[in-house]
């Protein structure tokens, strides 16, 4: 069971991977330093691709779709714990030869929606996938249940981070409507250490040449914004919101006003400079283009991530009346 999983005895075992871990982020560290330069000769920064398919987007299986899927029925082997962000995660391989994070907690059903959303108006995104439930082999064996599995293998390799107000895309429609999004997911939280740089590895096939720029963390989403911790001195980071509430998400506010041609977002969250200076025109494209996509495949990307039907529907008729506000900004 899961529980063994945790226990004292394991924990020995779990710290001298974590040993290895801890080398790992320092080359990790070392990467973003080199990473995240806009002046790498014959490199090509990308934050958005045109979604020309839109309309006809899968919701459901997401950019990897049906076939990069996790099996629940097939064999995964624990490999190691993950030490990265607040969320207990584990490292391990299917019976494919693939590789996969499993993230356990809040997180993991609003950041499966949260990425499909993101992707379907043409931003990069993790290959994530909501497993209702599995049994993972290694360490005496254990069952895990509503966990988020994504892809670390998936053909793109991770050079450095970037900053919300210092990146090249300063001012662009697409920055703006990328930060729209994140108003629209309530995510609130908007630090600039979940803003990832990747390049196309060797194998993928991909143009190597870009640097693909995109929010690697949507966990903290799908809820409300602000919280009484928050506000505490002694509380440096507590949770700015709360993850995955249907209601505390369609109650809450989303634009506060308009003024001298800029949007005000309802926003309690973390960094919450970045939603600043937003204008009208680039609020009402990115709003267009996710008043594209259907009924269906809203509710798709809420199933995919194990949500109720009723939780579906307050999701879709939240999100929708979100994006009609942004539609009619004038």
């Amino acid at each position: 069971m899961l529980v063994g999983l945790f226990a004292t005895p394991i924990r020995a075992h779990w710290d001298a991977q974590d040993d290895t871990s801890k080398k790992e982020k320092k080359k990790a560290g070392d990467k973003t330093k080199k990473g995240d330069s806009n002046s790498v000769k014959d490199t090509r920064p990308v934050l958005w691709q045109e979604p020309t398919d839109i309309e006809s987007r899968d919701l459901f299986y997401g950019p990897a779709g049906r076939e990069g899927a996790p099996d629940p029925a097939g064999k995964f082997k624990f490999v190691r714990r993950s030490t990265s962000g607040t969320s207990e995660k584990i490292i391990v391989d299917d019976d494919k030869g693939r590789s996969w994070t499993v993230k356990f907690g809040a997180e993991a059903r609003p950041e499966t929606a949260a990425s499909r959303i993101v992707w379907a108006a043409g931003y990069h995104v993790d290959q994530d996938y909501f497993v209702k439930g599995t049994h993972i082999e290694g360490r005496g064996g254990f069952d895990v249940s509503d966990v988020r599995f994504e892809r670390r293998d998936d053909g793109f390799k991770e050079i450095g981070l970037w900053e919300w107000n210092a990146s090249s895309f300063n001012g662009t429609r697409e920055l703006q409507g990328l930060k729209v999004l994140m108003a629209l997911l309530n995510n609130w939280d908007l630090k600039d250490v979940n803003n990832k740089i990747v390049q196309p590895n060797k194998s993928s096939g991909g143009d190597r040449s870009e640097r693909v720029y995109y929010v690697a963390d949507l966990g903290a989403t799908l809820g409300s914004t602000g919280s009484f911790f928050q506000k505490l001195p002694f509380f440096g980071n507590a949770p700015a919101g709360s993850k995955g509430v249907p209601d505390s998400y369609a109650k809450q506010v989303f634009i506060d006003s308009v003024s001298g041609g800029r949007v005000h977002f309802h926003y309690e969250g973390k960094n919450p400079k970045v939603l600043e200076g937003i204008t009208v025109e680039n609020a009402r494209w990115i709003g267009g283009l996710l008043g594209r996509l259907s009924d269906k495949q809203l509710t798709d990307a809420f199933r995919a991530a194990g949500f109720s039907d009723n939780e579906t529907a307050t999701y879709v008729h939240a999100v929708r009346s979100r994006i009609d506000q942004l539609r009619a900004l004038k």
